[in-house]
């Protein structure tokens, strides 16, 4: 079964296109919930490619249980969220307006 808990997949599609992540939970017929590189979201089961790999996952894991599992697998885990973002954009930012007068 290529949709199950735990395979690891690669999107192809969306602003996250390129990233892994894994399956979390099976929605129904075309929707499972995925996270890893990606943001923890719903994702259409044609949105993804899967891989050979399967972690050992229980439906629903928490965020940190998969991060932990990426690292353990020496796989890419997003640890960036939308505040440092924010922030680091604002401070960028700022530099340039300092530095272009």
């Amino acid at each position: 079964m290529l949709n199950q808990i735990g395979r690891i997949c690669v999107k192809i599609a969306g602003r996250d296109a390129g990233k892994e992540c894994v399956i979390v939970d099976i929605l129904d017929d075309n929707y499972v919930l995925i996270d890893g590189a990606t943001r923890r979201r719903k994702c259409n089961i044609s949105h993804l490619e899967p891989t050979k790999k399967i972690l050992e996952l229980k439906k629903n894991a928490d965020h940190k249980t998969i991060e932990a599992l990426f690292k353990e697998n020496n796989l890419d885990f997003r640890t960036e969220t939308k505040k440092k973002t924010i922030a680091a954009k604002l401070k960028k930012q700022h530099i340039n307006r300092k530095t272009s007068k």
